[in-house]
């Protein structure tokens, strides 16, 4: 199933600089004239949002607030005349990060985890000692995203940049919210974690990979949280 990024604008100038955009197979662009017309759309299958309109009103802040409750949605606020090679960076790396995903998706059919923790890209779902627990889609972009740095542990600004984008509004507290929920899906003893494991002073990193399991686990070092 193909991902969508919503366009929000009536401007032509905007629709064309999306039509001209390069992007992966996997990604469909959708265009719209105002978030109310797109919100039926608007799921777990959404990476992205970019709005652009010359007056927010109190009822597309309401729209707004509502999608963000339900969904971990980046929304991008473009200028129709700011400088477009910094929006066309912007669009890249949501674009790159999605894609990224989509690869190990297709490629990979399950990867284990542990010798009792399987992990299946195509259904989003963790399998542990024969339990299904589904991952949400910012649990998986984060565990995708940790399976692609391998062996090297990933700061928090890092993995806000690359597994929330440019989403301005997510914090290190997000991070540290979606590490607990994945290690408790994951791990055996979320409160001591084997395999998603802290770096004391760095980040965090799985240890599934041959060089890690070379080494003593990170987490026996104090940890971030």
């Amino acid at each position: 199933m193909k991902q969508k990024f919503m366009v929000i604008s009536s401007f032509r100038k905007i629709k064309h600089f999306f039509e001209t955009l390069s992007t992966p197979e996997n990604i469909r662009i959708m265009f719209y004239d105002s978030l109310y017309q797109a919100l039926p759309e608007i799921d777990e299958q959404c990476i992205g949002v970019a709005l652009n309109q010359d007056h927010i009103t109190l009822e597309d802040l309401s729209y707004w607030h509502s999608i963000k409750e339900k969904f971990t949605v980046p929304f991008i606020f473009l200028s129709y005349h700011s400088d477009d090679q910094r929006q066309l960076d912007l669009l890249k790396q949501l674009f790159s990060m999605a894609s990224s995903a989509y690869e190990m998706e297709r490629e990979q059919q399950a990867i284990s985890l542990s010798p009792n923790v399987i992990f299946d890209p195509a259904g989003k779902v963790i399998w542990k000692q024969g339990h299904e627990h589904m991952l949400t889609m910012m649990e998986f972009r984060l565990l995708m995203y940790l399976l692609t740095a391998k062996e090297c542990a990933s700061t928090i600004d890092h993995i806000i940049d690359r597994v929330w984008g440019v989403d301005a509004f997510t914090t290190s507290n997000t991070v540290y919210v979606h590490i607990r929920k994945l290690r408790e899906k994951i791990e055996d003893d979320p409160s001591h974690p084997k395999i998603l494991v802290t770096c004391h002073g760095i980040g965090y990193k799985l240890n599934i990979f041959p060089k890690n399991l070379e080494v003593v686990s990170c987490e026996e070092t104090t940890a971030l949280h």
